[in-house]
């Protein structure tokens, strides 16, 4: 199975997101980019990587945050503005590395605002992953390991969280319909079924810019 699309996928937390768009790349044969997004930033910025795990996807303007992490200098010079705080020298970090990996081919990508840092180029499909409260308790507890005292409590604060960052540094709204082209249920469809609706979305993508070239 061949494409030419980058697929981008923002995530309720536990919706298993990050499965579907694993899946999706196994299924292309394409790369598939999460985490290792941020092992390449802190490669790319000379800093140990624990520095920068703590802030992925979390957002700060914290004036504290700025005058301590400001100590902090990094090979690239993206990252050495002193005015700019640990949180937004990752994002600054991720979007070159997002933006590498869209330059080199289809791709999948999963968070760290790669629908919005890819929003101009012509290829890209933007998905959105969701679930109802039982499925993402689910799997929080039996897939990802949560303690299930007040999990669902936790789940809105992670959600929180991953929607501040997109907020912050895209200026659009994390659970607004007009951020995506395509939102799909895995309590719904089954992870499977969601892997199969975004497949078809991006075969339809792929038709219609044949027709227009």
């Amino acid at each position: 199975m061949t494409t030419s699309t980058i697929y981008t996928f923002e995530r309720e937390f536990a919706s298993a997101g990050h499965i579907v768009g694993e899946r999706l790349a196994q299924k292309l044969g394409i790369p598939f980019y999460d985490s290792q997004i941020v092992d390449l930033a802190a490669k790319n910025a000379g800093v140990n990587r624990k520095l920068f795990e703590g802030f992925d996807e979390k957002p700060t303007n914290s004036f504290l945050y700025s005058l301590v992490m400001g100590t902090y200098t990094a090979v690239n010079p993206v990252t050495q503005s002193p005015s700019l705080n640990i949180s937004d020298r990752l994002f600054a970090e991720e979007a070159e590395i997002i933006r590498k990996a869209a330059d080199d081919g289809p791709c999948v990508i999963v968070g760290r605002c790669s629908s919005y840092i890819l929003r101009d180029r012509p290829n890209v499909a933007r998905i959105f992953v969701t679930a109802d409260m039982d499925f993402r308790i689910h799997h929080a507890v039996h897939d990802l390991g949560l303690p299930e005292n007040r999990i669902e409590d936790e789940i809105g604060k992670r959600d929180k969280k991953r929607s501040n960052y997109f907020n912050y540094y895209t200026g659009q709204k994390w659970e607004s319909a007009s951020s995506y082209d395509l939102s799909v249920s895995t309590s719904k469809l089954g992870i499977d079924g969601a892997v199969e609706m975004v497949l078809a979305y991006g075969e339809l993508l792929e038709r219609l810019r044949a027709e227009n070239s």
